[in-house]
């Protein structure tokens, strides 16, 4: 294609958007494609939104984050621009230390999946949420013990990852369910 011609697809760094799917509202984290495009990074608790859909955010802040010390834009979805394939599935884990959900986390990230533990979300009030938040690696820990955990693959290599993830030690899952 000429230069000049088609969508860009660039690294604009990280935003948070506010996706809205039927009045019900989750800031996600999305790396940006372009001033106005990005793709969702988080595996999103609300039904019907996807890890990996590129959503069209309107050009103007409603909020502010910053994470470890780097400040980053909330915008508000405007429209889904492509859907992913990647369905939501959820399933309980159980694990004797955060490091274990750490490791579950990352091999999911590895095969360019998403995994999102309970314990990383923080519910907020509409006011605070399009206000200032502030998050450090301290704040926002992931914990051990018996957690949701929200994942973005397909079901047989979902099983195929959690199956592996239970032989690293005191690990174990069960409940795999497809999410909204």
């Amino acid at each position: 294609m000429p230069a000049g011609e088609g969508e860009i697809n660039g690294a604009f760094g990280p935003a948070c958007v506010r996706l809205d799917a039927g009045g019900e509202r989750e800031v996600v984290w999305i790396q940006r494609l372009c001033p106005t495009r990005g793709r969702v990074m988080n595996v999103p608790a609300t039904k019907g939104r996807r890890f990996g859909e590129i959503v069209v955010h309107d050009g103007e802040p409603t909020g502010e984050r910053t994470y470890n010390g780097q400040s980053v834009a909330v915008f508000d979805e405007l429209l889904l621009f492509e859907a992913s394939s990647l369905p939501t599935l959820h399933a309980t884990v159980n694990a004797a230390d955060a490091s274990d959900v750490d490791a579950l986390v990352a091999s999911f990230f590895a095969r360019d999946f998403g995994a999102e533990p309970a314990s990383s979300f923080h519910m907020l009030c509409a006011c605070c949420s399009e206000g200032r938040v502030d998050w450090d690696e301290a704040s926002v820990p992931t914990h051990g013990g018996s957690q949701t955990v929200w994942l973005a693959a397909p079901e047989t290599e979902a099983r195929q990852l959690l199956d592996a993830w239970a032989t690293g030690g005191e690990r174990s899952w069960n409940g795999l369910e497809l999410f909204g």
